[in-house]
């Protein structure tokens, strides 16, 4: 009997220090992040700067795993042999990129500065000469319209192709000066690879530990899911847009347009955005090409057009699939509220997690109505 109310009190204990330390610790760091963020914002970036080769090695391991599931099921490999070969591919790939492609177009950025610094962009000229090209009546308006306003459109049109040269260079500046956090990012990347069931187990336990058995479940099949959307959206866009930016580049190349290796390489990384990716990407080509050869800039839309039609019906339907398929208002809104809140990554992301947070919705939904006999409620009229 004293064994038992020991036993008794000792578990009350335990409840109890587990619900303190359930409500008091989610208070206390969120508390500590404010604090952080309002009084010692320098702290805060530095605490977040020190993290950076962590989250940089996590995002890495999470795409390359992928990789390695399929040499290990392709060659019928050991993980670890499986880690090492997708860790040459990588290494593969990035030093063809440094060593053949990035001098391509630091050589293009600097042909574009000089360009733009050196050379007076004559505005008058090059719409003149369209329109001596060009018996179009519609085109002889917008000449006339930019030649009235003359001096302001040149500015205009100065300061963007200034933007974009600066905007290129922090570019390859930072990717210089992240060297050291690039190569420990590998690394932990590496240990993350190896030890990837022993993470996997110890966030299952945490997870079991701190909720409900029934919570608990839940939590972890969100996760399954969350997993599931966000790689194959974003193993099957890098892999799309590797292979748009490639087409892109050797057409042309193949065209002449001005400055290929740089312009194929922006179509690619941009269409990575999903709707507003291309028309971004395209913007800077079509520019640019004008004010070097302004025939190329036609030349350099349509190759835009007819590879973008290519991608839209053939490849990105069988690379990225259908797994993360919505309507186009929630890629539209999620595309727009991400840049808004955090740039082109939330550009990126905001796909995938929008289309997690629909299905979790739509899951509980689903199950209150079942609960209360309605699961047929205005079913006829749902779209993705």
């Amino acid at each position: 009997m004293v064994v038992r109310k020991i036993l008794c009190k000792g578990g009350k204990a335990i409840e109890k220090y587990k619900s303190i330390l359930k409500i008091s610790l989610p208070i206390l760091i969120t508390s500590l992040i404010i604090l952080l963020m309002v009084f010692s914002p320098g702290t805060f970036s530095w605490i977040v700067d020190s993290f950076k080769p962590v989250i940089y090695g996590l995002v890495i391991a999470y795409l390359l795993d992928s990789v390695v599931m399929f040499l290990m099921k392709t060659l019928k490999v050991r993980r670890k042999q499986g880690i090492f070969l997708a860790c040459l591919i990588l290494i593969g790939t990035l030093s063809t990129l440094i060593y053949k492609i990035l001098p391509q177009i630091v050589e293009n950025v600097n042909n574009i500065m000089s360009f733009i610094m050196d050379g007076e962009v004559d505005i008058a000229q090059i719409v003149a000469d369209i329109r001596s090209r060009v018996d179009n009546k519609y085109v002889e308006y917008i000449t006339d319209y930019i030649l009235q306003a003359g001096e302001s459109v040149k500015n205009i049109i100065n300061n963007l192709l200034k933007y974009l040269y600066n905007t290129l260079m922090s570019l390859i500046t930072n990717i210089g000066s992240g060297a050291f956090v690039a190569i420990t990012s590998f690394i932990i990347n590496i240990y993350m690879l190896s030890e990837k069931d022993d993470l996997l187990a110890r966030g299952r336990r945490f997870i079991h530990a701190y909720f409900k058995e029934n919570k608990a479940k839940e939590i972890l099949q969100v996760f399954s899911k969350a997993n599931k959307i966000f790689k194959s959206f974003l193993n099957g866009k890098l892999l799309d847009s590797t292979i748009v930016g490639i087409m892109c580049v050797i057409a042309f190349a193949i065209a002449k347009v001005p400055y290929a290796p740089l312009m194929g390489t922006l179509i690619g990384f941009f269409n990575i955005i999903p709707y507003f990716g291309p028309i971004i990407g395209s913007v800077p080509v079509v520019l640019v090409s004008f004010f070097v050869n302004p025939a190329k800039a036609l030349t350099a839309l349509i190759i835009i057009i007819i590879i973008q039609q290519i991608d839209g019906n053939f490849l990105d339907p069988k690379i990225v699939g259908e797994n993360v398929g919505v309507s186009p208002f929630w890629i539209i809104t999620s595309v727009t509220v991400g840049g808004n809140l955090f740039g082109i990554p939330g550009m990126i992301l905001g796909v995938p997690l929008v289309v997690l947070i629909k299905e979790v919705i739509e899951g509980s939904v689903e199950m209150r109505l079942i609960e209360k006999g309605k699961e047929d409620l205005e079913k006829s009229n749902l779209r993705k």
